[in-house]
């Protein structure tokens, strides 16, 4: 299959015909959908009327507001929507928001000839597909380490026009969490190349110990003068929802406006009864912190369970394990097929940079989104399957049970 097919459809071949142990349950560790506490509210979905009528263009005054304070609550967000700005605007998923704001990037830069996109790698695959999808060449920087010098070296030896400068914070999928001194510095690049600024902050609420620092914060202080930018926040993260594809937008007004034009004219406006659900998930935090409170349990598990895997390391935030292995396509494989666990191969992650080194290669995603009696099945599987011969073997907390190779729990 060739590189430029989904990660997904690259697991799924990986995987095609490869059995699973019998007896043993299959546990989805690949995918960032999380089972850990939702706080969907189904009763507004049922509005019968609702979902018989056109959606109103840009969402509802309702679910503006909602995500309106939780600007405020979460970023400190108040004068910059007062004083005109900062603007938002729902997005049906964020998925379609960077596909979008990638296409429409690259269309409105005015030089002839190819532009570029500076992008993390190992990257969230839209980054990459919205790129090629738009004729434009991915630039990349190292995911790891200084990200802020990462994205100036791209931006300088790009040899073509920036159209846009893509960051996730907390990253996929790595969970690493850029400072404030680093997106002021990576505004400040994008802004000098003229660049469109795209801030993903999906996982802006799956912390554990505190919250990451939001670019909006920093707009809201006048503590970055930023050019052109948007900042993505969904509710498939923050609440578990990714079925509802509803999220937001928010940044400067001119780009918040084309990306509304745009979306109102040849995109997908959100149904009405989505609109309610969603507006009820933004103004909840009662949901949210359960939520975090599920995944905090879930990494220490991680701690306890693979503290003798080598290059085991806790993410700053956000739900996946990114653990190095020897080879991660033949790992996963062999996952699957002696342990029935789907684990992400990196490099499916990832591009191959000049040098043809793929960074993504030698690891594996691992999502800690299942509840906990289903994680600890899961990691006690992965634990017996990565632990290097002769390690000792961690002793048990009280009334844990031994790992077997019956249903889970």
């Amino acid at each position: 299959m060739s590189p430029s097919a989904s990660a997904f459809a690259r697991l799924h071949t990986l995987q095609h015909g490869v059995p699973t142990p019998p007896g043993l349950d299959p546990v989805q560790l690949h995918l960032g959908e999380a089972r850990l506490d939702a706080g969907l509210d189904p009763a507004p979905l049922a509005d019968a009327a609702g979902w018989e009528r056109y959606p109103r263009l840009g969402g509802t005054d309702e679910l503006r507001r909602a995500y309106q304070d939780w600007l405020g609550r979460r970023f400190g967000v108040r004068t910059g929507l007062a004083d005109g700005r900062l603007a938002v605007e729902p997005t049906p998923g964020s998925k379609q928001a960077v596909a979008v704001a990638v296409a429409r990037a690259v269309a409105n830069r005015p030089e002839g000839g190819p532009k570029a996109v500076v992008m993390p790698n190992p990257f969230y695959p839209t980054y990459h597909a919205a790129t090629l999808a738009s004729a434009a060449r991915p630039v990349y920087y190292g995911a790891a380490g200084d990200v802020a010098d990462g994205v100036a070296a791209a931006v300088e030896t790009a040899d073509a026009p920036v159209a846009a400068v893509l960051v996730c914070s907390p990253g996929n999928p790595r969970g690493d969490v850029l400072t404030e001194d680093a997106l002021r510095s990576v505004a400040k690049t994008a802004a000098a190349a003229g660049a469109v600024l795209v801030v993903d902050e999906c996982y802006t609420d799956l912390w554990c110990d505190r919250p990451p620092p939001g670019f909006l914060t920093l707009v809201e202080q006048g503590t970055v003068e930023p050019g052109r930018f948007l900042v993505l926040h969904s509710l498939s993260k923050r609440s578990g929802a990714p079925g509802l594809r509803s999220g937001c937008a928010a940044g400067d007004p001119d780009t918040v406006a084309e990306y509304a034009h745009y979306n109102r004219s040849c995109g997908v406006s959100t149904p009405a009864p989505v609109c309610a659900a969603a507006a009820a998930l933004w103004r909840d935090e009662t949901h949210v912190r359960r939520s975090r409170r599920a995944l905090a349990r879930n990494w220490e598990l991680a701690d306890e369970l693979l503290a003798a895997v080598p290059g085991y390391r806790r993410a700053p935030a956000g739900f996946f394990l990114w653990l190095p292995v020897d080879d991660d396509e033949t790992t996963a494989r062999r996952l699957w097929h002696e342990h029935a666990l789907s684990v992400m191969p990196g490099r499916y992650l990832a591009a191959d940079q000049p040098d043809g080194r793929n960074p993504g290669a030698g690891h594996l995603r691992i999502a800690l989104v299942h509840p906990e009696p289903v994680m600890r099945a899961a990691l006690l599987r992965l634990r017996d399957a990565l632990r290097p011969p002769g390690a000792l073997r961690p002793t048990a907390p009280p009334n844990t049970p031994p790992p077997t190779r019956g249903r889970l729990p």
